[in-house]
């Protein structure tokens, strides 16, 4: 596709950038209470070791799923299956702008902790074995684990909302920093390297001030490796729609016309 870059420019996230203090919610800490269930959702892109594959797996939940991009055939196929542990089953499925699928299935074992992934890709032409890795590295990435706090009231989706996110190291359950600041949708969120620098972001459902999850308003935590903390994207926060990553391209969209190029931290309106 021969995209004509605009001049809209988005700084992702620079070392050099300032970031957007968070707000206070308005809602004291006594009123808070650990919130149980809340799902996270993470966008894992691999690649294969051969570069002929790449995979956005949305994996850890009970619905996993994703898109496999052969690359050298110039094929995607959309994947749901089932996860037991490490071990993943997917199998090709319809979707719109995908390959019709012919019973093709994709199934391995993924180490939560590193991202690589042992797969077998089976299809009418026979199996292939692949190995999957992160597609972009990342050195001293943290492994994490999140405990959430909010509070109830009948005027947020599902009666409660997401006000805190205690970052916690997997490893030495040490408290690593605390998100404060917002109101969010208090049932999911968002983890996923949206400015494809191999660190995970996190990503909420604004439901502040009467906003609905139908408007597709997000806040945008973003991972700075030189800090080691997340730092609130204000730009990020600003666009309307949800952020759908195409890794093997680096490229969001954000729908309605909202396609961006992310090249050196920075996103580029393409049109």
């Amino acid at each position: 596709m021969n995209n004509k870059i605009l001049l809209c420019i988005i700084a992702l996230f620079l070392p050099s950038l300032s970031f957007a203090e968070p707000a206070s919610s308005g809602i004291s800490s006594e009123q808070l209470k650990p919130l149980n269930n809340v799902r996270v959702s993470m966008l894992r892109m691999l690649r294969s070791t051969d570069n002929q594959y790449f995979l956005d797996l949305y994996a850890g939940i009970w619905n996993p799923h994703g898109t496999l991009y052969d690359e050298s055939a110039s094929t995607a196929y959309a994947l749901k299956g089932t996860q037991k542990a490490d071990q993943i089953n997917l199998l090709a499925v319809s979707a719109e702008g995908m390959a019709t699928p012919n019973n093709e299935t994709l199934s391995g074992e993924l180490n939560a902790n590193t991202g690589i992934m042992q797969a077998n890709w089976n299809t009418s032409l026979g199996a292939t074995s692949l190995s999957f890795e992160p597609a972009f590295k990342a050195a001293d990435k943290p492994v994490v684990v999140f405990k959430f706090y909010g509070v109830d009231h009948s005027q947020y989706p599902a009666g409660k909302a997401l006000t805190q996110v205690d970052v916690i190291d997997k490893k030495t359950n040490k408290l690593l920093q605390s998100l404060t600041g917002f109101t969010a949708f208090a049932n999911s969120i968002g983890y996923m390297d949206v400015n494809f620098d191999g660190y995970y972001d996190v990503v909420l459902s604004d439901v502040s001030n009467g906003k609905k999850i139908e408007d597709k308003r997000f806040i945008y935590w973003m991972f700075n490796p030189k800090t080691h903390q997340f730092q609130r994207s204000a730009q990020l926060d600003a666009l309307i729609g949800f952020p759908r990553l195409r890794g093997d391209q680096q490229q969001i969209d954000f729908g309605e016309g909202q396609l961006y190029q992310v090249k050196g931290g920075l996103m580029y309106l393409v049109q």
